[in-house]
């Protein structure tokens, strides 16, 4: 049986890496980076971005340049709303903390171990 994510913590975690690199180049928004940084899966990762992008959580930039595969290079950015999400969500996890649901981990990406 594959494990599911838990849905509240991988839009916590998207969003919260997206917040982090808001004022960085935008190579660190691109979804390899941020597959990585978050652990979830690309193409599960997409479907994520997709629909944050049409809730207008966040917005998908085109860079104008072409990747290795021919497909377009895009890199994706929070809006307003989205970091308001974030922290609703993250407080919403807090609540699931103290009620011993979520341990204290789900705040954290996986990057934030990488020294």
């Amino acid at each position: 049986m594959r494990k599911q994510r838990d849905f509240p913590v991988t839009l916590y975690r998207i969003l919260l890496y997206l917040s982090r690199m808001r004022s960085m180049d935008s190579h660190y928004k691109r979804i390899v980076r941020i597959e990585r940084a978050t652990g979830v899966d690309r193409k599960e990762l997409k479907k994520y971005l997709n629909s944050l992008e049409k809730a207008e959580l966040i917005e998908k930039l085109d860079s104008g340049e072409v990747g290795r595969g021919g497909h377009p290079v895009v890199y994706w950015d929070i809006t307003e709303a989205g970091r308001m999400w974030r922290s609703d969500i993250g407080r919403m996890i807090q609540l699931g903390q103290r009620m011993e649901i979520y341990p204290q981990s789900f705040f954290y990406l996986p990057s934030d171990d990488i020294i």
